[in-house]
């Protein structure tokens, strides 16, 4: 429905979409403020408000734009455009799923053949692992635009999660005849194939991404998975050498090299490179608590202990690093300090740590005992 306009109120409101096209979006805020202050029940200006908020992509502004977006349905509850930008910042900012799907819902409800609500729609439904609602939301969504690469690979790659290998291989060869020099699509093909044991066509699937795009980090890390099911370990360790150089400024790629000589034996090596990584990574932490994990899952104990403390040493209130100090401990049945760390994560946090000890196979040497269960039952109690 349209809205009668104030002309003092449409040129702040076009002087703030101008900004807004050239990404000004603190300067189209302030144009949409003026418009608003002229004329406060105008729709468009709160509604473009609401957007260049979303755009500056912070949690605060996306709590504001959400604010706008509801000023709107409170003056128009029909207005497409403000239920489908809300549903955007609860799905892509906020991550309220359930709250998301309302409000595309709602739109749909509004224009039930819109391509964009459909495929959010689709998506938000994605995330929460409905699957079947998904899979029917995303087959409306091609309905209204067959030829829309990217909700097929969206759906492809939702198929593969859910194990349905050979549907979502039919829509990866779909992409592939249209766009065959889409590294991204032999990519997740490759992946596909391993999923499905094609192991020599997974293997060739990555040489094709990587032949487009030489510099995939994930594409030298899976294919090195493929080339161990195939047992080629000397070019498998090449492959994931490769991935590592790739990301040599990424903590996890860092990790997965570790985790790489972890499994081919070579203890020692992993543990250096896990040095290595202290040395080259800007972010310490990260790289310290890598080297923990590692030790950990070796079961060197007490050195993954003395790794966390060098953690806490750059993040003294990490209730992560205590809780898996508290692991450490309480795998070698030590139940003072694990206790000990344990309590001092969930006073950095909240009881979510107690919850998760209560089930982590890791204090299963010390969950039966006094100590253990009196901490439970003294934080349930408050």
């Amino acid at each position: 429905m349209s809205q009668p306009v104030n002309s003092e109120a449409d040129f702040f409101c076009q002087q703030g979409l101008e900004h807004n096209k050239t990404g000004e979006y603190d300067q189209a805020i302030a144009s949409f403020d003026r418009a608003i202050e002229i004329q406060p029940d105008l729709c468009t200006a709160w509604n473009e408000r609401g957007w260049s908020l979303f755009l500056l992509n912070t949690d605060e502004t996306a709590i504001e734009a959400l604010a706008s977006f509801n000023k709107v349905i409170e003056i128009q509850p029909d207005n497409f455009t403000a239920w489908h930008r809300r549903g955007q910042v609860q799905l892509e900012r906020l991550n309220h799923l359930e709250e998301s799907l309302f409000s595309f819902n709602k739109a749909l409800e509004i224009k039930p053949d819109d391509f964009d609500a459909w495929w959010d729609l689709s998506f938000a439904l994605y995330q929460l692992e409905r699957y079947d609602e998904a899979f029917a939301s995303y087959k409306r969504t091609l309905e209204i635009a067959p030829d829309t690469y990217g909700v097929r690979e969206e759906l492809s790659y939702m198929l593969l999660e859910m194990g349905r290998y050979d549907d979502s291989l039919i829509i990866y060869e779909y992409l592939l005849r249209n766009d065959p020099n889409n590294y991204i699509y032999w990519y997740e093909r490759g992946e596909v194939l391993k999923e499905l044991n094609r192991y020599d066509e997974a293997l060739a699937s990555y040489d094709k991404a990587l032949e487009i795009k030489p510099d995939t980090s994930a594409a030298w890390s899976l294919r090195g998975e493929v080339l161990e099911k195939l047992g080629n370990f000397e070019e498998a360790l090449i492959s994931h050498e490769t991935a590592l150089k790739c990301q040599i400024e990424r903590e996890f790629a860092w990790y997965n090299w570790a985790e790489v000589l972890v499994r081919f034996g070579r203890v020692e090596d992993a543990i250096a490179s896990c040095d290595d990584a202290i040395a080259v990574l800007a972010d310490k932490f990260a790289a310290w608590e890598n080297k923990s994990i590692i030790l950990s899952e070796l079961g060197r104990y007490e050195d993954a202990i003395a790794s966390y403390h060098k953690s806490l040493e750059i993040k003294p209130d990490n209730a992560d690093t205590f809780y898996n100090i508290a692991c450490c401990y309480a795998l070698q049945g030590d139940i003072q300090p694990a206790i000990q760390n344990l309590q001092q994560a969930v006073s950095l946090s909240d009881e979510t740590f107690l919850e998760a000890a209560k089930i982590d196979p890791d204090f299963d040497k010390i969950c039966n005992s006094k100590e253990f269960q009196t901490l439970i039952q003294q934080e349930t109690s408050l």
